[in-house]
Parts: structure tokens; C-alpha cells; sequence
């Protein structure tokens, strides 16, 4: 494994030596991320558990449960949070959730697998299941989202931006105030993912943000000041 540190190395998590690794779509989604004290979080997928300490290190004193049902992640996952006690580990399917679980938390996030077909992209093994969807496709991850989230929470996911009509087709008539946030490599190209927010069981009008640009043109292509202040966790990504 790796010891990757996050956030100018406020945070730090073991990654896998092969496979997906926590990067960029995991440090926005964490700082897009709104929950008041004492509020429970879900994360679907969570891998190493990497979003989970980047999110407590924007959420004060909020309790943190995070799914996933790979072997070698939840316990990766646990060696990373096992000095917090207020991050908990539970293996489960993210289409198979357990009953108890039902309107039980505040805020649910997510960053579902981006591909529903393997045979469209050329990866490892090991990255596969991170990038391929299986049996649960991305509405059923935002069936699960909605499904855990009590009345008026928000749910957070980030994804391909080609894939934002499946998005709003799965929330349509079931949460509002929806915030789409492109996020560009570079202003002068196309968006290549979004950040969708939104609040279950509200009629609030929704809105399609400013994009964030995360790379200049100048020399070596650096983060924006924006980008690289959110990613050096300092500051939030408010929606």
C-alpha cells in the first residue's frame, strides 16, 4: 500500500498499490459536502475510506458512516479511520442497504463508478470495479442516496458530465433545489464532470453554476488559485 497525504498533508490515507486511487473528484466532492454539527454523513462506495477523512476534515463533530462490499477497501478503509471515532466502517451493497438505514442520515455522498459497460474503456482488474458499474447501475445509487437521506437532506455526487440527463431523470420528482457544478480541465474546453447537489423532498428552483475551471494554460498546466485552495483543503466548495 501507499501513504498518500491529502490536503497540503493534513490528511492522510493508505492507497492501494494498484487500483483506483483517491485524487481530485474526491477532494471536490468532500469539499462540496454541507453538514451542521452533529450530523450523520453516508458515503456509498467508499473505497479506502480517503472522501471520509477529507469530509471530517471539513465537517465539525459530525458522525461518518461509510459502505462498501470489497474485501481488500473496507479493510484498507479501517486501518485509515481506526483513530476516529467517529468514522465507522460497514460492508454492504450499495443497491442492498439495510432497512435501518432508511431516512437515518443528514447528508449522503457518492462518486458511483463512471462506466456502466467494461467493454468501453481499457483498464486493469484492479481499477475495474471502481470505473465499472456492476449490477447496480447509477440510478440505483441515487435510489440508495435518496432512500437513506431523512426528509430535506442533501445528497452530493460527482460524475460524468455526459451523464448529468440520467442524474436529473432519476431526482426528477423527488428532490429540488438541485445545484449542477461543472467542473472543466481548462475554460477554453468542455466540462468532462459535474457536481450534483440537491435536497430530498423540496420543490426549491435548482441552478446551474459557474464552472469550476481546475487547470491554467500557463506553463505546466497548474491548479487555478480556486482549484488549488479547495484541494489544499482550505476552503469549502459551496453549492
Amino acid at each position: 500500500m501507499r501513504d498518500i497525504r491529502f490536503f497540503d498533508g493534513q490528511v492522510q490515507a493508505f492507497q492501494p498499490n494498484t487500483g483506483y486511487l483517491a485524487g481530485t473528484d474526491t477532494g471536490l466532492l468532500a469539499a462540496s459536502l454541507e453538514a451542521k454539527a452533529g450530523a450523520r454523513v453516508l458515503e456509498l462506495g467508499t473505497g479506502s475510506g480517503a472522501a471520509l477523512l477529507m469530509a471530517n476534515h471539513h465537517l465539525e463533530n459530525c458522525h461518518f458512516t461509510g459502505v462498501d462490499q470489497n474485501p481488500d477497501m473496507l479493510t484498507l478503509a479501517r486501518k485509515n479511520t481506526q483513530d476516529f471515532e467517529n468514522i465507522e466502517i460497514v460492508e454492504g451493497d450499495v443497491g442492498a442497504l439495510p432497512k435501518h438505514w432508511h431516512l437515518q442520515f443528514d447528508q449522503v455522498f457518492a462518486n458511483p463508478p463512471y462506466f456502466d459497460d467494461g467493454g468501453k474503456v481499457r483498464m486493469s482488474a484492479a481499477k475495474a470495479p471502481s470505473f465499472v458499474a456492476g449490477a447496480t447501475k447509477l440510478p440505483d445509487w441515487i435510489a440508495s442516496m435518496l432512500v437513506t437521506l431523512k426528509p430535506r437532506g442533501t445528497g452530493a455526487l460527482i460524475y460524468r458530465a455526459d451523464g448529468l440527463e440520467l442524474i436529473l431523470a432519476s431526482l426528477l420528482g423527488k428532490a429540488g433545489r438541485i445545484r449542477i457544478l461543472p467542473v472543466q480541465s481548462f475554460a477554453d474546453e468542455p466540462a468532462k464532470r459535474v457536481i450534483v447537489q440537491f435536497r430530498k423532498g423540496v420543490k426549491s428552483e435548482s441552478a446551474l453554476l459557474p464552472a469550476l475551471v481546475l487547470h491554467t494554460r500557463d506553463g505546466d498546466g497548474k491548479f487555478t488559485p480556486e482549484a488549488a485552495a479547495i484541494l489544499a483543503g482550505k476552503c469549502p466548495l459551496r453549492l
